[in-house]
């Protein structure tokens, strides 16, 4: 599992609760580092924040989606503070399986991941 957050205070709190779940992951800090680390690994599941520097979770997962081959095909969930239809809209075209708004509640991360098969 990727966690891929800018905000260390996001950080911490989605880390935690991934923890009290039983669940590790791994962290990046922008959608670039994110992809070096998809090319290194493969993670079956990547929580992508959609606002971040230097490569933003949009466009981060339309080029993990469009390269299979070399970042593989995780289950990608957008997190964003925007909890807007459009914001949803964009997550979803530029690839992502789920968008999920911040702030995250443990239960809607346990139902993400069950939908993602790992809860």
């Amino acid at each position: 599992m990727l966690l891929v957050e800018d905000n260390v205070a996001n950080q911490h709190v989605a880390l935690t609760m991934l923890r009290r779940l039983g669940l590790d992951a791994d962290l990046a800090e922008n959608g670039q580092v994110a992809l070096d680390y998809l090319r290194e690994a493969p993670y079956d599941v990547v929580f992508m924040d959609v606002q971040m520097p230097v490569l933003d979770g949009i466009e981060a997962t339309r080029q993990l989606r469009a390269a299979p081959h070399q970042f593989g095909s995780p289950y990608v969930i957008g997190l964003t503070a925007n909890a807007l239809a459009t914001d949803r809209e964009r997550c979803l075209a530029a690839g992502m399986d789920e968008h999920v708004p911040k702030p995250v509640r443990k239960r809607t991360l346990a139902d993400v991941l069950a939908r993602a098969q790992l809860g």
